[in-house]
């Protein structure tokens, strides 16, 4: 759960000269427990909250390091960060901005010294938030930009202000909570990207041919596209949620996975099957991403989720 200093929320500007959103809700955090009387095979709301972190605290997360469960915290105001770990580039979270990730992760977020964050959050449990967490990850990214009227912040604010009432859902309703929060972004996300063009649809259809080509290159990709290699990266990005090289190399680990998992063919072979013609730089990605080496895969055999596999 995160942590935060409950404070009121009456003027836009504080003594730090940080500007931040009037809100009519005041801050608090809530966690929820409770014995379930029927399968945990969908979505679950573990906690929530509208928090303000001043910096009187340590507030500094290794995803890694945390147990089961996923979150969605979305910046009312101020600013925080958030990084892909070992080596991604720290993301501003400024107004407007969210994350999503699934515990544990290879992810990091923290407030930089100096600074407020003003943000709402939901962490959510369940085999079915699992899943449809990871999806919208694998398509969308784990960074997003919402407005504050969107029906998932909205979701929020509802839920908020019921365990202000201490009107606390139950189990039932908390399910249609978790699912419905995750459900709206699903709909933001798919009425923002539409159809996919005639480019990028002949390129997916030529990758999922070509993958195994070891001379592929986003040059080569683009080509097939018909458009400037510039051009092509930035449709692909705008449509897919990914870029180019991002997309194939999800693919290749995807597939040498399924090999991994499912076949006897030497390690080697299945990295060469795959699309690396180095098997060393196809281990350092393969536990890059899996957090696993492909030796260890093959002796756990079908307990890694295929789901897991996201790239950047």
């Amino acid at each position: 759960m995160a942590r935060g200093t409950k404070r009121s929320c009456d003027s836009v500007r504080n003594n730090k000269g940080i500007v931040r959103t009037p809100l009519e809700l005041p801050f608090k955090e809530t966690g929820f427990s409770r014995i379930h009387s029927f399968p945990r095979h969908r979505c679950d709301l573990s906690a929530e909250g509208f928090v303000i972190e001043t910096g009187e605290r340590p507030y500094d997360y290794d995803a890694r390091r945390r147990g089961d469960g996923c979150l969605f915290q979305y910046t009312l105001g101020g600013e925080g960060r958030f990084q892909l770990l070992p080596n991604g580039k720290p993301v501003v979270m400024r107004r407007g901005m969210a994350f999503l990730i699934p515990f544990p992760s290879p992810t990091r977020y923290w407030l930089p010294k100096g600074a407020e964050w003003e943000f709402c959050y939901i962490t959510l449990d369940g085999d079915m938030t699992y899943d449809l967490v990871r999806q919208l990850i694998r398509q969308y990214g784990h960074v997003w930009e919402l407005p504050p009227t969107h029906a998932a912040i909205e979701v929020m604010r509802g839920l908020h202000r019921r365990v202000l009432d201490n009107r606390i859902p139950n189990e039932f309703e908390s399910s249609s909570i978790a699912h419905r929060v995750l459900m709206e972004l699903f709909n933001f996300k798919s009425h923002l990207m539409g159809p996919r063009s005639a480019p990028v649809e002949r390129v997916i259809r030529f990758l999922e041919r070509d993958y195994r080509d070891l001379d592929l290159d986003v040059k080569r990709i683009a080509a097939e596209a018909g458009c400037s290699r510039y051009h092509f990266s930035r449709m692909f990005r705008r449509e897919m949620g990914t870029s180019p090289y991002a997309f194939l190399q999800r693919m290749r680990l995807q597939r040498a996975l399924d090999l991994i998992v499912n076949t006897d063919q030497p390690l080697k072979q299945v990295a060469f099957d795959c699309g690396y013609r180095n098997y060393v730089y196809f281990c350092s990605e393969f536990k890059r991403v899996t957090r696993r080496t492909p030796g260890m895969v093959r002796r756990i055999g079908d307990r890694l989720n295929l789901s897991e596999i996201h790239t950047r």
